[in-house]
């Protein structure tokens, strides 16, 4: 696969340069706790989210991809989607390999697994490979203490960053967990002076690991997005496409 990748994409930076040592998230004030700067190489890292974490690893993955190479999200649960994601600009998904959106963009990959063995299976795939800075599991609530230890031996070799959303494993290298506060709310006020929208709210992040235990707060901004309208999951949801 790495062969693959080199001969298909050349001018994407190879991870086994290691140019650089950590992967930022692009939140100054996580990298800033964060050892290195950012989610360490190689290793696994469990993150036990409350709220926040998905948008902090949609934002890490857009940084990767800005600075020459590839990310890869790996989405058991189905719940994201192309267009949930940076309002649909910039993510490319389904079968399509490439670092392009068809537009001539870079782009991460959005990969949806038909269950969590597909997922685990494909997470260890692309890890393995070499050829992505930073892979991003979720869905997989309870992996077996056996697929962590594959797949923190997969990151190894690869040498990428990779996040498992949820579950827990005792061969991860850091620990993060995070929670909306729910004092942190901000909103639109409409032209009545009543509530209309959430405008942003307040994420607390603890990163715990050997000789490591940090905490900080920041704001994510609150995106909406459309919703799928078609009751059958399984239907392309062709909004927008030409007729």
């Amino acid at each position: 696969m790495r062969q693959a990748l080199e001969q298909r994409f050349p001018d994407a930076m190879p991870l086994l340069y290691r140019t650089t040592e950590s992967v930022a998230t692009g939140v100054a004030e996580l990298d800033r706790i964060l050892p290195g700067g950012g989610l360490p190489r190689g290793r696994l890292v469990v993150w036990r989210s409350g709220g926040g974490a998905r948008a902090v690893l949609w934002s890490a993955c857009e940084q990767v991809v800005s600075r020459g190479e590839r990310a890869a999200w790996v989405d058991a649960s189905g719940v994201v989607s192309v267009t949930s994601v940076s309002g649909g600009s910039g993510w490319y998904g389904g079968g399509r390999s490439g670092v392009s959106n068809g537009r001539g963009e870079r782009a991460p990959l959005l990969v949806h697994p038909s269950g969590s063995v597909e997922a685990l299976a494909c997470a260890e795939d692309l890890l393995r490979s070499g050829g992505f800075g930073l892979v991003v599991l979720v869905g997989v609530p309870d992996p077996p203490e056996s697929a962590g230890v594959r797949l923190s031996r997969a990151a190894s070799a690869g040498g990428g960053a990779f996040v498992q959303v949820g579950g827990a494993s005792p061969v991860a290298g850091l620990r993060l967990s995070s929670r909306i506060v729910p004092a942190a709310y901000r909103w639109f006020w409409d032209a009545f002076g009543g509530v209309a929208e959430v405008e942003s709210v307040g994420v607390e992040v603890e990163v715990a690991g050997l000789g490591l235990s940090a905490r900080t707060e920041f704001r994510v901004r609150v995106m909406p997005y459309e919703v799928r309208m078609s009751l059958d999951a399984g239907l392309v949801d062709r909004r927008g496409a030409g007729r």
